[in-house]
């Protein structure tokens, strides 16, 4: 029996793309957060990194050129399967949060 081939879109790649840094303590995997500025959960979930002493680094989406913003749109869109909601967490290569709700950030970063 033959599979049917799908096809896959290469990840674009976020060189480029200013991040900043926050030193803290290392987590289990990366963490990298793509937020709003003008968001309110967004900044709860950086607080929250800050708060439990997180290394992480973030960009905030609305003061990036169009095309930075595509290019990250697009990359999670590959990546994680999903469309982009805010805050949006990586959590090293394979998983994801979307939104801050704290239990689920605690859960998956706190009570590991």
């Amino acid at each position: 029996m033959l599979g049917i081939k799908r096809k896959t879109s290469a990840v674009p790649s976020l060189e480029g793309i200013p991040f900043t840094e926050v030193a803290g303590n290392p987590p289990k995997k990366p963490l990298t957060v793509f937020a709003l500025s003008t968001c309110g959960f967004c900044r709860r979930a950086l607080a929250f990194l800050d708060d439990n002493g997180f290394a992480y680094s973030y960009v905030h989406m609305d003061k990036l050129p169009k095309e930075q913003q595509d290019t990250i749109r697009n990359f999670v869109k590959a990546k994680y399967r999903v469309s982009i909601s805010f805050p949006f967490l990586c959590l090293g290569d394979d998983d994801f949060l979307t939104g801050f709700i704290k239990p689920s950030w605690v859960k998956e970063l706190v009570d590991e």
